[in-house]
């Protein structure tokens, strides 16, 4: 039985410029930043000699977890949203252009562009997906303005 949900979390290339680009630029808290090794490592995550760096983040309610593999990790290619299993985090801002460019400033890609959403429920909403430097794809959503009565 699901009792729960805690974190969430991904796999980055380095550590440093991880933690780095989501404390500074997006302002989460680094609770932890510690390595692991042993058996269990391996046990856990399925990846035999995994020897890891794991860093805890909090910010807007979330638990992110970021892991850098020491020992065991293997690079692969860029993973794009269309692909299966790629993952984004969402984000509502106040203002997308001003906050996409801080993001660029700090290092962020863009994957896409700022658009405005033009049919469904989100219509009149702007949206854009950029990556953080690790290539994490992260969604800015700028809401639309309630209207005045």
């Amino acid at each position: 039985m699901i009792t729960g949900y805690d974190h969430t979390s991904f796999t980055v290339a380095d550590m440093d410029r991880s933690v780095r680009f989501w404390t500074v630029a997006m302002g989460f808290r680094a609770a932890s930043v510690s390595p692991r090794s042993g058996a269990w490592q391996a046990a856990v995550t399925g990846v035999p000699g995994a020897e890891i760096l794991v860093a805890h983040l909090h910010g807007y309610g979330l638990h992110l977890e970021l892991i850098q593999y020491l020992g065991g990790g293997v690079p692969v290619g860029r993973i794009d949203p269309n692909m299966p299993c790629a993952a984004h985090m969402c984000f509502e801002v106040r203002d997308i252009e001003a906050t996409w460019q801080r993001l660029l400033r700090a290092g962020a890609t863009p994957q896409g562009e700022i658009a405005d959403v033009t049919t469904g429920a989100m219509q009149g909403v702007k949206a854009g997906y950029l990556r953080d430097p690790g290539g994490i794809v992260i969604e800015l959503v700028e809401l639309r303005a309630a209207a005045s009565p």
